[in-house]
């Protein structure tokens, strides 16, 4: 175990959360580490200050050594802080996505049961009602309240601005640092429980990937909820000296201007932003930037990868991976990448492509991808709470993807598709199964039927077929405004299709095949755009009643 003296009494193993903190200390003394757009520059020993006088107030709040802390936060210095001072505790962060309500939120609220919760005040609304349908024993630490809080929540600012400077924790790498959710397929989205070492493997590989060093500035504009802000960017950054640069939300109107404002020479593109930045007008601007690599997430397509690289002046890579596999596969360093491929398996995992009874396929041929790694604690240690589900993922040894890819004679994978009955939307992993116990929430539904339909941009839509219940019809408005009300915006159904029976096999399974090869026809009710805008109408409609 590589250490770094923190003082006389408590050295820091150096990968954990907390050791990459203190590497970034001595690596880059005085230099910005991370950079909040819309705030200032944040130095390592700035953020070691902060951390531990946030550690100080989670302790006295009952966080501990391997209690979880969930923290529902946007991109601000206080969820940074929230995170390297769980860390420091040897506590276990539980990042939740700022967009969860309703049977979703009290999913991952009682599954984790946090002794903390670090909240934004406009987030109160949703996890108020959430503590209270579960019963929660947390305590409630709010950032940006401005009015008198309940018993049991305190003023984070307050809070911390009296705080003492909290010891540092004896960690070691292989405790759990934090628990990771994701989209689940015939159930319920899963945690997924990553170590300190396997957080840090996480980031060697996005560096290998993109070429990390210390000179860097990485820019993202991913939530740090995602892995690949957290795992991907602020922590590779920090091992390696660099810069994390860290704005709150992708919008196609400034980003390149912010990209150019700060210096960022490596960019994250996810979903649907390539054809987003492609499509927009050519400018003689285009090419004034110091980027030298973008990770763009799919690959962009063959008719423009080569044309995208020239126009920006820059180099485009892909990958694999997932929040439980890390990454396991990219575009090799120094090879280029190829219009539709994902890359060669990154030289830790073992990476198979197989028939449903786990053989070789042959090259070209598509089947699941399993994987395994070659070496210890560098993926995830299995789903919080859920046995069943880490076994049967792990069958054979194996970790299954639930993915189809190819395999080229070369070593070059593609993506095909998903064998798991999963959706992806503005870049994030969506439930059909979550999304259709809501749907069957509403009165007017006796059956439903949740699936993916092409995008207009990239990615899916979300489309959902049900049934009525015995003499009334459904209402796809009022089905609609209860999706918004009780589900993630990116997971409420644009499309939805009323039929008298949904198909099935002869042991009464439903055939989405069937669905998504009708696709959307011309009884189909389309309730627009999906989006932050429709969850903001919803919230503002609610609030009125």
């Amino acid at each position: 175990m590589t250490t770094l003296p923190i003082d006389s009494k408590t050295p820091t193993d150096l990968r954990t959360v907390y050791g990459s903190l203190q590497l970034a200390a001595a690596l880059a003394p005085g230099k910005e580490v991370l950079r909040l757009l819309g705030d200032r520059g944040y130095t390592a020993q700035d953020i070691i200050d902060r951390a531990a006088r946030c550690a100080s107030v989670l302790a006295s709040l009952g966080a501990g050594h391997g209690e979880r802390v969930a923290i529902m936060l946007t991109n601000r210095i206080e969820f940074v802080d929230s995170f390297f001072g769980i860390a420091q505790l040897g506590a276990i962060s539980v990042p939740l996505n700022t967009s969860l309500r309703g049977p979703m939120l009290e999913h991952q609220m009682r599954e984790t049961d946090p002794a903390v919760v670090v909240v934004e005040t406009s987030m109160l609304e949703v996890m108020r009602p959430a503590l209270g349908a579960i019963g929660s024993r947390a305590r409630v630490l709010v950032v940006g309240a401005e009015h008198p809080l309940d018993a049991g929540y305190v003023h984070y600012a307050a809070a911390v601005a009296d705080a003492p400077v909290a010891p540092v924790a004896p960690v070691d790498q292989r405790d759990v640092a934090a628990i990771l959710y994701t989209s689940g397929t015939t159930g319920p989205s899963k945690g997924v429980v990553h170590n300190h070492n396997s957080l840090i493997a996480f980031s060697e590989k996005s560096s290998w990937l993109a070429e990390f060093n210390g000179s860097d500035v990485a820019f993202t504009c991913l939530p740090f909820f995602h892995a690949n802000a957290i795992a991907s960017t602020l922590l590779p950054m920090l091992r390696l000296g660099g810069t994390a640069v860290i704005t709150e939300r992708f919008s196609a109107g400034t980003y390149w201007e912010d990209v150019r404002a700060v210096g960022a020479t490596a960019i994250n593109l996810l979903g649907s932003m390539v054809p987003i930045l492609w499509n927009a007008p050519a400018s003689a601007a285009d090419t004034a930037n110091h980027v030298r690599v973008a990770v763009s997430v799919p690959t962009p397509t063959a008719d423009i990868y080569n044309r995208f690289e020239e126009r920006f002046g820059l180099r485009v890579v892909s990958l694999y991976g997932s929040t439980d596999a890390t990454v396991v596969i990219g575009t090799p360093p120094g090879e280029h990448g190829r219009p539709g491929y994902c890359g060669k398996a990154h030289p830790d995992f073992d990476c198979r492509v197989v028939d449903d009874d786990d053989n070789p396929v042959a090259p070209g041929v598509p089947g699941e991808l399993i994987i395994r790694p070659r070496v210890p604690d560098i993926m995830m240690q299995g789903y919080w709470a859920n046995p069943a589900a880490t076994v049967e993922t792990w069958r054979n040894l194996w970790f299954h993807t639930g993915d189809i890819l190819a395999m080229d004679s070369d070593g070059w994978f593609r993506f095909i598709d998903r064998k798991k009955d999963a959706l992806r939307r503005f870049g994030e992993n969506i439930s059909s199964f979550e999304v259709e116990s809501v749907v069957l929430m509403h009165t007017q539904v006796a059956e439903a039927a949740v699936y993916a339909v092409p995008s207009e941009l990239s990615e899916d839509e979300v489309m959902v077929a049900v049934v009525p219940e015995d003499g009334v019809t459904v209402d796809a408005s009022d089905l609609s405004r209860h999706c918004e009300k009780l589900l993630p915006y990116f997971a409420v159904p644009r499309y939805i299709d009323v039929r008298t029976a949904l198909p099935k096999t002869a042991n009464e399974k439903v055939r989405k095949d069937v669905l998504r090869a009708e696709g959307i026809t011309a009884a189909t009710v389309d309730t627009g755009p999906r989006g932050r805008r429709a969850r903001e109408r919803a919230t503002s409609e609610s609030a009125r009643k």
